[in-house]
């Protein structure tokens, strides 16, 4: 839906429309606007109420247009929209994104269309490319800054960032020299949009890459899939998570596997979480930290062990409470509302009862691999893999 703000008026200076600002406006020093034909067109049916949709058909009539042009006068009318909004003229309830998106990538249960540059993309995203797809996401890239909105509520602040939730949308807000001025998510997490204003920086590609993390488990959470703070191994066949505080020796623990039993890691750093065909699985996806380890593969999940460094090694005891929450702290989903919390303890309890759970006391000595496999191996031998009955240690 499209709303036109006060502050600008429409007036001719010697025969030629113009958009001329007034009151805040000129405060802000937002600028005079000249309309040709199409854009007083089009701008005089937003002040009389006409929908985005119907704005190139009216183009096409007024022109006497073929249904061949009709895809350019849709790029004219999107760029006429974009500029009255970067210039705060209008707001809308979402910025439609194009037909046609440059890439496509399928990561975990999701499909995204990214409209952008490729030079804003890390490489590893390129390792989840598919073919043109319907997507639960669609990404895309202005370069620009926004026009001047309502920020709404507070949810999250930090030296780092500010995330707020309006009527429409959750808003990021990022410091001034970051690169990324604004990104702006859909509530039902479809579509987000990141304000880079040009010339780009040199690390914005990664900046972007994190601040895509952001959106792609926005949307993920609403599909059934959660990401936990772990490093995971390829054994049996399965994935087997090792989480814990900083510093508890989640690499440390993997490596002893690597080095011990050759053992696939799977993802240095987060593993996204969810249930397939009622199965519970491990979606590869590209965020890894800083370790550098991830997979495309989705992989049968086998258990979840939280660790603790101690001077010896022993496996403790785990009450359903403490595997509660231990799952809900270690979760990276986001949690910045009351619904949000709600289905990540949603998913806690659900994951609870369909993989096992240990609790392991570490070294940093090749023991501590040892006893973790005798216990996994001890699970695996004696429980059904494909129960969906889960149990603890």
């Amino acid at each position: 839906m499209i709303k036109i703000k006060k502050g600008y008026l429409l007036h001719e200076i010697a025969g030629v429309p113009y958009l001329l600002p007034y009151g805040q406006n000129i405060a802000d020093f937002q600028c005079s606007i000249r309309l040709n034909e199409s854009g007083l067109l089009l701008y005089r049916a937003l002040l009389q109420g006409a929908k985005e949709s119907s704005l190139p058909d009216m183009l096409k009539s007024h022109y006497h247009a073929s249904d061949a042009d009709l895809p350019a006068l849709k790029e004219d009318v999107a760029h006429f929209l974009l500029q009255l909004e970067a210039a705060n003229i209008l707001t809308r309830s979402n910025i439609p994104t194009p037909e046609h998106a440059d890439f496509f990538f399928h990561i975990g249960p999701a499909a995204i269309a990214y409209h952008g540059p490729e030079e804003l993309l890390v490489p590893s995203l390129f390792d989840f490319s598919c073919e043109q797809a319907t997507p639960d996401l669609s990404i895309r890239i202005l370069p620009y800054l926004p026009g001047i909105h309502e920020n709404g509520e507070l949810l999250v602040r930090t030296d780092e960032l500010i995330v707020c939730k309006n009527e429409i949308s959750y808003l990021f807000l990022y410091p001034a020299d970051y690169g990324i001025a604004e990104m702006h998510i859909s509530l039902d997490g479809s579509q987000a949009t990141l304000f880079c204003p040009q010339p780009y920086k040199n690390d914005l590609p990664e900046k972007i890459f994190h601040a895509f993390r952001f959106a792609y488990l926005i949307r993920v959470q609403q599909m059934g899939a959660f990401a936990l703070h772990s490093a995971s191994i390829l054994y049996q066949d399965r994935a087997w998570l090792f989480s814990g505080s900083s510093g508890s020796g989640k690499s440390t623990h993997t490596a002893l596997w690597m080095r011990q039993y050759h053992t696939p890691y799977l993802n240095g750093d987060l593993n996204l979480l969810g249930f397939a065909d009622d199965m519970p699985v491990v979606y590869g996806i590209p965020w890894c930290g800083t370790s550098g380890s991830y997979t495309t593969q989705t992989v049968p999940l086998g258990g979840i062990t939280f660790l603790k460094q101690a001077s010896a090694n022993a496996l403790m005891p785990l009450t359903a409470e403490e595997i509660s929450l231990r799952t809900m702290q270690r979760l990276i989903s986001p949690s910045w509302t009351k619904d949000m919390l709600l289905s990540n303890l949603s998913f806690t309890e659900k994951i609870k009862d369909a993989v096992s759970f240990f609790h392991l006391h570490c070294t940093k000595e090749t023991s501590a691999a040892t006893l973790m496999k005798q216990a996994i191996d001890t699970y695996t031998q004696t429980k059904d893999l494909s129960s969906k009955k889960g149990c603890r240690f």
